[in-house]
């Protein structure tokens, strides 16, 4: 019974990452000067050791999409384990201020 109730967690909290990814990329698709800091996050992280080689090159093929709009969203709420994975250690730290997160969040409920 605790591995269904976890992994039901898991799925709400994975659920919960998928609308704000979306929320962010929006604001990105809006505002690519941002991505400046999700950069620098980024190299932090790999150069931190905080992030594996694959993960890395998994990011930086997402943040290559930037110019394509429609691309760029699809890639950073794709459905997949891998890029679900990836958003629950996401780059995009302080890019929805604590308004934007609380109505990205009321919107899914």
């Amino acid at each position: 019974m605790a591995y269904h109730q976890k992994k039901y967690q898991q799925q709400g909290a994975d659920q919960q990452s998928l609308c704000l990814h979306a929320c962010i990329a929006k604001k990105i698709i809006a505002n690519p000067a941002l991505l400046n800091q999700v950069y620098d996050t980024l190299e932090q992280r790999y150069g931190d050791g905080l992030i594996s080689y694959g993960s890395y090159l998994h990011w930086q093929a997402i943040l290559n999409q930037s110019n394509d709009h429609e691309q760029f969203y699809n890639a950073l709420t794709a459905k997949d384990k891998t890029t679900s994975a990836l958003r629950r250690r996401t780059i995009f730290v302080g890019i929805l201020n604590e308004k934007e997160r609380s109505d990205c969040l009321a919107a899914l409920f």
